[in-house]
């Protein structure tokens, strides 16, 4: 009796041991969806928020992850840097290691390799794999999955790795580093048409939204740009796809392999916008980041076994929401209508003024850009560009943080730099693995979470 009795007690024991060895055991992520915004600090991130709520009537989709309660402060100092670039940032991101300054995916000697998750996603699991950017497809952000180069402005080897990475789905602009120096627009020295070999290797190439729209293949390379894709401010003027049609193609065409996938998404504009300063077309292309998270997040409600990681590789400006009008008594913050008037970037504002603009000139294209009519000292402040010659260093862009500087009262938002900076970061997720992100980690650890929820050597 006593040994039934034992056997008995040893099998219960037995049960609830493995009962709780099962539950510490994530569930295994057969797919993975990393949305990357570049540049995108906790202002911008809450800019974009309230220009959403209180202009378009709703929330971000990621405030939806976010309050699924998987959710870490992200830190992201590198080898050689407490404010870390976007190669070294997206380096660590896809190897989890600390990476050095301008290097993609390589050790310190700048010859050795470190394999990334999208590399041993697809060598060990065979997953089918995505890189889509709304800034150039070899710039840093995807580059840094995918290849391995010593400098990031190598981009003609940026382009010849990518097509030898067989990455099924490459999406983005800098088209000009596919084609040969004798095709207008062109900039590769070796001579080499990328485009027609990654024909031959049996990529759907298309250039335009349309065209994607109408992509059957399994394999897909869009250049919709020769330089950059469009700001989000500035793309209803052009054929490009917004970045949430490209993410629902990549997850549409990639969710067809049965091993699984690994996909990339990054709004690469946003840093752009941020490193000008121009706070309405940084608000635009987080909230077009936005609607491919929430592209993302849809695609997972009907697809269990998918990890969807939102995050930033940095920090860029120093954005803030700044508390004064010029005749406030009280806080007000940020004039989201007087945002909302702006009608293009800044980029392509400042393509109007040319070299050594008058403050006449600057004042009638502003008030026709934003609405605003800026006294005669602002207009000559801007003229002057004043902010930069009195900081070179953290100002690289002519005239643009003057002119932000000036445009502070008006929309209430201000900037410290045109540099990146050391500010912590968020990452959200939902998903098999995303109970892992929790607490305070640095941007290496993501990698680690990724791989185990892939179960990944």
């Amino acid at each position: 009796m006593q040994i039934k009795r034992m056997n008995r007690w040893i099998n219960i024991l037995l049960v609830l041991l493995f009962v709780f060895a099962a539950s510490t055991v994530s569930a295994q992520a057969k797919n993975v969806v990393l949305l990357i915004g570049d540049g995108l600090g906790y202002t911008q991130f809450w800019a974009a928020q309230l220009y959403s709520k209180h202009i378009l009537g709703r929330d971000l989709r990621m405030i939806e992850v976010m309050k699924a309660g998987n959710t870490a402060y992200i830190v992201n100092d590198t080898a050689d840097s407490f404010v870390t670039e976007s190669a070294a940032a997206a380096g660590q991101i896809a190897t989890g290691e600390r990476m050095f300054a301008r290097a993609l995916s390589m050790k310190e000697d700048g010859k050795t390799p470190v394999p990334t998750i999208l590399e041993l996603a697809k060598a060990q699991k065979n997953l089918a794999c995505g890189l889509v950017t709304t800034s150039g497809i070899t710039d840093a952000t995807p580059a840094a999955f995918a290849t391995h180069v010593s400098h990031r402005s190598n981009e003609e080897e940026v382009a010849t790795q990518l097509l030898k990475s067989n990455v099924e789905i490459l999406m983005g602009g800098r088209k000009q580093f596919f084609l040969p120096e004798s095709v207008s627009g062109g900039r590769r020295k070796d001579g080499r048409n990328l485009i027609e070999e990654a024909q031959k290797l049996g990529y759907s190439v298309v250039g335009t939204a349309a065209e994607l729209k109408g992509v059957t293949g399994s394999k897909v390379l869009g250049l919709f740009n020769m330089a950059n894709m469009n700001y989000e401010i500035d793309r209803k003027a052009t054929k490009e796809p917004s970045l949430a049609e490209m993410t629902e193609v990549t997850l549409r065409i990639l969710s067809r392999n049965p091993n699984g996938f690994f996909a990339m998404i990054e709004g690469g504009r946003i840093d752009h916008a941020s490193h000008r300063n121009d706070a309405a077309a940084t608000i635009h292309d987080v909230i077009a980041f936005d609607e491919a998270v929430g592209v993302a997040i849809d695609f997972a409600k009907t697809h269990p076994g998918t990890l969807v990681i939102l995050t930033a590789d940095h920090d860029t400006g120093g954005m803030a929401i700044i508390g004064h009008s010029k005749t406030s008594k009280e806080y007000v913050g940020i004039d989201l209508k007087q945002i909302k008037n702006q009608n293009i970037s800044f980029e392509l504002l400042i393509k109007e003024w040319g070299k050594n603009p008058t403050p006449a000139l600057i004042k009638e294209s502003v008030k026709k850009a934003t609405g605003i009519e800026l006294t005669d000292e602002e207009a000559q402040f801007v003229a002057a560009d004043t902010i930069k010659k009195a900081d070179p260093y953290n100002y690289s862009y002519d005239y643009l943080h003057s002119l932000a500087f000036v445009l502070r009262p008006y929309y209430r938002v201000g900037f410290a730099s045109q540099t990146h900076t050391a500010s912590p970061l968020y990452a959200c997720g939902i998903g098999p693995g995303s109970e892992k992100i929790q607490g305070l980690l640095h941007n290496t650890e993501l990698f680690t979470i990724m791989k185990a929820a892939l179960q990944l050597k």
